[in-house]
């Protein structure tokens, strides 16, 4: 096989070490293969399509549009060329071009189901959801088997509270190229639901889906009375002072030393426990139990640093999530600027080094943010829960702090970017995980100062 353009031809031999350093993750050594071969071959598209796709993943997004658009130039019915392209564009949040180009790559290739998953997934950046369902059904019809498309899916059902059919695509997660998180080996079988079985229920994701799906946990232990739970080892003893009588929790960074007869992950319980909006009732109005005394003491210790008179409001402004994190971060100074709140003192919730952006505050604002350094907002979940508890009120973005403060039933106010996790839903200000949870949430054409004003007429 070889790839052909206006009678400029290579061959498989050509190609073979640029697609062995691709295979390895070596891209900046394929572009200078590359290079060399399209001095011998200017004409052909193909070269600047693989050029593309070693600068796609490098995150040089920009330089893999002028690859595209090379190869386009050369080859107007390139549908691969046209489809990168929307994958670059829809990374550097270009949505209508994203879709534009998806649309060019099946007008040229009908059959084409990654371009239709593309058109779906920058359909549903732009709340396009009747487009986006229509492209990832047609992207499952033409590959069945491809698991990518039924998970999209899955999220689109669950954003508009199709729990039971979101839920059994989401099992899809499972058999995705890239796996959200470790799947547990076992030989023992997977509960499907049945009484009375012992069963192990394992950790999944991040520390925020963990608290989240501990949710579930009492209603599960009405089924299952014998229950096992392996958890972020930091989630430990608050989830044991929380829910300690209805199962016993341990740490899974160890090997766990008991038997069962069923393991199931945390995630996959939902299709048993949340098929209808009613079946949040038993969680949603705070499951976790802070530590009283450490709170009372948090408290006063704060009121010491607090003005007489002012609210103590806890702030979370930063997202450390590798892929979406830098568009849910709101710099600090811009967030408290923005905010220009009187009357309250702001406490840090945000975990992570942020000593620089206090700084800046201070000394460009003139405002104080307390960090309370008796509790370390990473390392202790349980002191942050206590410190969550011990605010009056609390902002964040979405991040592990919402998802605690809304387990524990505190009035938290959620700042959410424009096409956020589809756990938020959509076109809501409440969430049925979190009866305490206020949503401020951007539209297709909104910046955040939009929320700041929505936010600082409630509070």
């Amino acid at each position: 096989m070889s790839s052909k353009t206006n009678n400029q031809e290579i061959s498989d031999q050509d190609l073979a070490p640029v697609y062995k350093l691709f295979s390895k993750g070596n891209y900046k050594e394929a572009l200078s293969l590359l290079d060399n071969l399209a001095q011998n071959f200017p004409n052909n598209y193909f070269l600047y399509t693989l050029g593309g796709n070693c600068y796609a993943n490098l995150k040089e997004y920009e330089l893999a549009i002028s690859c595209y658009e090379k190869a386009i130039e050369i080859n107007p019915n390139s549908a691969d060329s046209f489809n990168n392209k929307a994958n670059a564009l829809e990374n550097l949040r270009k949505f209508d071009e994203a879709i534009f180009c998806a649309k060019k790559a099946i007008q040229i290739k009908p059959d084409f189901a990654l371009a239709f998953f593309n058109l779906g997934v920058n359909a549903m950046h732009l709340r396009l959801f009747d487009l986006s369902m229509e492209s990832f059904d047609m992207a499952i019809q033409l590959q069945p088997n491809f698991e990518k498309y039924k998970f999209a899916k899955s999220t689109l059902l669950l954003l508009f509270g199709d729990f039971k059919n979101g839920w059994s695509l989401w099992e899809s997660r499972w058999k995705l190229d890239k796996l959200f998180s470790p799947k547990l080996e076992t030989n023992c079988p997977v509960w499907t639901g049945d009484k009375n079985s012992r069963l192990l229920v394992w950790a999944e994701q991040g520390v925020g889906d963990q608290i989240m799906y501990s949710g579930l946990i009492p209603d599960l232990s009405k089924i299952c009375p014998d229950l096992i739970v392996q958890v972020e080892p930091r989630l430990i003893s608050l989830l044991d002072r929380s829910l300690g009588d209805k199962c016993t929790f341990y740490p899974n960074n160890k090997s766990l030393s008991v038997k069962y007869d069923k393991h199931i992950a945390m995630g996959s319980l939902c299709q048993y426990l949340r098929n209808d909006e009613k079946d949040f009732e038993s969680s949603r109005y705070g499951f976790l139990k802070d530590d009283e005394i450490k709170t009372a003491n948090i408290k006063k210790d704060l009121l010491a640093l607090t003005p007489s008179n002012n609210k103590i409001c806890g702030i979370s402004w930063r997202s450390v999530s590798p892929k979406t994190g830098i568009h849910k971060t709101i710099p600090l100074k811009f967030f408290i600027e923005t905010l220009a709140l009187e009357g309250y003192t702001f406490v840090s919730l945000q975990y992570g080094d942020t000593s620089d952006e206090i700084k800046e505050v201070k000394d460009e604002l003139g405002i104080d943010i307390v960090s309370y350094e008796k509790v370390d907002n990473f390392n202790d979940i349980d002191g942050l829960a206590s410190l969550i508890q011990a605010c009056d009120t609390v902002i964040s973005v979405d991040n592990v702090t919402c998802q605690l403060a809304g387990a524990l039933g505190k009035g938290i106010h959620l700042l959410l970017t424009y096409g956020s996790w589809w756990g938020w839903m959509a076109n809501r200000s409440d969430s049925p995980w979190y009866d305490s949870v206020k949503i401020y949430r951007q539209g297709v054409n909104e910046a955040w100062p939009s929320l700041f004003l929505k936010l600082k007429a409630n509070l």
